[in-house]
């Protein structure tokens, strides 16, 4: 069964900065880095990909998660090679 949690992004996005905040689910607790940055992600795509700094990923009003975050955003890309279709 799937976990319900709330997120909060603190965003700087060019100099501005951006809250954006919503409700999300995943499978496992370990998982809501990854639904955080594919959330970041999704912001990311409606601005038009400007320079973005996360500032703070807050779960729940007060579990700060925002080095799990910074860290799954700073992984290299994985090569086109490794991907299989």
């Amino acid at each position: 069964m799937d976990m319900e949690f709330n997120l909060e992004v603190h965003l700087k996005i060019e100099g501005t900065g951006l809250t954006a905040r919503g409700r999300f689910s995943a499978r496992k607790k370990q998982d809501i880095p990854a639904v955080a940055h594919q959330y970041i992600q999704s912001i990311k795509h409606e601005t038009g990909y400007r320079r973005t700094f996360i500032e703070e990923v807050m779960v729940n009003g007060s579990i700060d998660i925002t080095e799990e975050v910074k860290e799954i955003e700073n992984q290299p890309i994985p090569s086109m090679d490794d991907i299989f279709w």
